[in-house]
């Protein structure tokens, strides 16, 4: 008995006894092999061979790939720097400790990534540089606790203890809501958003760890040494700290705090009306792939161009058309080199991705375009092409080994074995004489079109018959499929290999093409991928929105953080679809570009940015509430008064963490390069509006007025700074 694994021979033991539900393969194997074989067998066979040639191949040349990563770590030395900086001049020698809690951060990020062989991707190395912004939050808020002891004459050794026990709750309920979000990305994401997923969880407990163990081993021995004062910048210039702790009463204009987010947030679903599916990239709506193959240059070679270059003709197509053209979706084509040289942007070979749907207007208007570019294959004639009768096509099944047995050509001794049970089609008198690599090029490129994908498992084979491969005069194509044997139904045979592969090589050979293949992306995958970024994010909502209603034990904080999670996704969509009106209207164009605005499309990798910004959001709206639940004490609800005093007691807090975040997503988005710049811009505009939602969206949901009241009734008195009956 044979067990075969890619049509070859992988074991071949010798039956000794009856096979039923369990069977023994005995012989020296070590344990990898045996687990391989057991998982082989268990496994079984694929319900169909898989095609032995990739449909597409999209390959970033060497240079790109280094110049991400150049821009990548720029950006993170850039960010590491700024948030050090900051934090050594406003927190002075516990700075400093922040700074080394900081390093220690990355070094078990990069070794976490080492240790499990995972790989960065750009949204990953934007993963981490949003950890050094974020990684400072947990010392911020230990900081500013230890600040509000010390302000009350505490000393250090206390102010030290009360700041780590304090601020525990708010750092370990921020911290679990992001990783929740990684955890549902890393299930529900492409591999580039695993990359993201991965980094960000890995940053998420190397932040807890460097912050709550190696911050705290350090202050002790600190302290053991002993350290008995320090500073901050807010103690030594009493000014600043007047500045940053406000006695405002926010409750007394949620109104007005509502109507802007109302405001923003219609206008904005007002701009992604406008856009409609055109705010989608491909992966979420399909469209059509071209790889353009330039011409010969006559010396062996190719006619080369750059990747500018045939983006602006790419481009130009879209302009010469009227605005209601399919074609002019082509001006926010991506073009790609494949196998470019080693300034990584000149190749004889691209691919160009639109969103148009109208495979066969898009390979004409690009064919026309690049004419003096790529040679016209001309149609080809041969002996049979015209064939009106299935008796007439010169197709015969192969039924022995040798190729002129099957052919009726004695003299032809080419071993066929591989494609016996299959059908060899013969071309005779090609005209005019045709290189080899283009007859099969043509065959292959057809192949791999959608009206004939359904025979890419077949393996395939064109022999020359006469002539040389620089000019074929006569060949024949072998076609093998294990599933359409001649042996096992003649008729099906005729039908599903003989007359489906005759009909391919007539439309390959028999018409006048150029040398590009097109494919369709699926509208199947498309909607598999629209489908994982809805669950992903309802995932999102609803597993933060239980944590946070089994936390704060009540579902009105629950209802909060949701609302706010919702209104910044929302808002940062708006002005998604707003920068891409920018962009595309010609008043505003050059100001949008001068800004660094591109017509953003929403893909896998922008879902994932949103979900970090409703985690970062959730971070920011925690802390507050967690101060609201903690001033509130025993009390079963929070007055006003309560929520006005825990918004102004962290407002310190949400600048520096939100400031420092933010500086990390502008430098990202300045200088990360146009790869990351609609994450960066989502991730940018999503931390200042989830800062402003944790103040004006959620705080006012978990007050309400009818607690107050009952304040007053039972004798508690109309509680100072009570917003007023409205």
């Amino acid at each position: 008995m044979a067990v075969l694994l890619d049509d070859e021979v992988y074991t071949a033991p010798n039956l000794n006894s009856e096979i039923s539900s369990n069977g023994e393969i005995s012989g020296e194997f070590d344990d990898e092999e045996i687990s391989y074989i057991v998982r082989v067998l268990a496994g079984g066979s694929l319900q169909a061979k898989l095609s032995p040639e990739p449909i597409s191949i999209s390959s970033v040349g060497p240079e790109l790939g280094a110049d991400n990563l150049r821009q990548g770590l720029r950006s993170g030395i850039i960010a590491i720097s700024i948030v050090a900086s900051f934090m050594v001049v406003y927190y002075f020698s516990s700075g400093l400790v922040a700074v080394f809690g900081l390093l220690v951060n990355s070094v078990l990020i990069l070794g976490a990534m080492s240790f499990s062989n995972a790989a960065f991707t750009m949204p990953g190395i934007a993963g981490i540089i949003l950890t050094f912004g974020m990684a400072v939050d947990s010392n911020v808020l230990i900081y500013e606790r230890m600040r509000e002891e010390m302000l009350r004459g505490a000393d250090l050794k206390t102010a030290v203890r009360l700041g780590f026990d304090k601020a525990l709750a708010s750092i370990v309920d921020g911290n679990v809501t992001n990783l929740i979000v990684c955890v549902v990305l890393y299930y529900t994401g492409t591999p580039e958003i695993r990359g993201f997923s991965i980094t960000m969880g890995v940053g998420v407990v190397a932040t807890l760890f460097a912050a709550l163990v190696f911050s705290r081993l350090i202050f002790n021995g600190m302290l053991a040494a002993g350290w008995r004062k320090t500073s901050m910048l807010p103690m030594a210039i009493p000014a600043i700290q007047r500045a940053i702790t406000p006695h405002f009463n926010w409750l007394r204009w949620r109104f007005v705090f509502i109507g802007i987010s109302a405001t923003y947030v219609i206008l904005g679903l007002v701009m992604v009306g406008v856009k409609g599916k055109t705010l989608l990239d491909n992966e979420f709506l399909g469209g059509t792939q071209v790889t353009l193959q330039l011409k010969s240059d006559g010396q062996g070679g190719h006619v080369t161009m750059k990747r500018e270059e045939v983006d602006a003709r790419v481009k130009a197509i879209a302009k010469s058309v009227s605005n209601d053209n399919e074609l002019r979706k082509l001006d926010f084509a991506e073009v790609f080199p494949i196998e470019p040289e080693s300034d990584g942007v000149t190749s004889d070979r691209f691919i160009i991705k639109t969103v148009a749907e109208n495979a066969k207007a898009v390979l004409t208007a690009l064919t026309e375009a690049f004419a003096d570019k790529m040679d016209s294959r001309p149609p080809l004639a041969f002996v049979g092409s015209d064939a009106k009768t299935a008796r007439a096509i010169p197709a015969y099944p192969i039924e022995k080994p040798i190729l002129g047995q099957n052919i009726d050509r004695p003299l032809l001794r080419q071993d066929v074995k591989p494609y016996v049970g299959g059908v060899a089609i013969v071309l005779d008198k090609i005209d005019p004489p045709t290189p080899l690599d283009q007859i099969e090029q043509r065959l292959r490129s057809t192949r791999e079109t959608s009206n004939y994908s359904d025979t890419l498992s077949r393996t395939t084979s064109v022999l020359v018959l006469d002539g040389t491969e620089a000019a074929v005069k006569s060949a024949v194509l072998l076609v093998q499929d294990p599933i359409d044997s001649v042996f096992d139904n003649e008729a099906k045979w005729e039908t599903d290999l003989k007359s489906r592969e005759w009909a391919l090589v007539t439309d390959a050979l028999t018409q006048e093409t150029s040398p590009a293949s097109v494919h369709n992306f699926s509208a199947t995958i498309a909607s598999t991928f629209r489908t994982n970024a809805i669950v992903a994010s309802l995932l999102s909502f609803v597993f933060i929105g239980i944590y946070i209603w089994v936390r704060f034990k009540a579902p009105r904080y629950s209802i909060a953080a949701v609302v706010a999670l919702v209104h910044d996704v929302l808002t940062v969509l708006g002005l998604l679809a707003l920068a891409s009106v920018l962009y595309e209207w010609g008043p505003t164009h050059d100001i949008a570009a001068r800004l660094g605005l591109l017509p953003f499309k929403i893909d896998l990798n922008t879902v994932a940015a949103l979900l970090t910004i409703a985690g970062y959001s959730l971070n920011d709206t925690v802390i507050v509430m967690d101060r609201i639940r903690e001033n509130r004490g025993k009390l079963p609800y929070a007055t006003s008064k309560i929520i006005n005093d825990s918004i102004n007691q962290t407002f310190s807090r949400t600048l520096i963490t939100g400031g420092t975040t933010l500086t990390s997503c502008i430098i990202l988005y300045l200088f990360g390069g146009e790869g990351m710049r609609t994450f960066a811009f989502a991730l940018t505009s999503g931390l200042i509006v989830g800062t402003y939602s944790s103040v004006a969206v959620a705080a006012p949901i978990v007050w309400s007025r009818r607690f107050d009241r009952e304040h007053a009734a039972l004798g508690g008195g109309t509680p100072p700074n009570a917003a007023p009956a409205v």
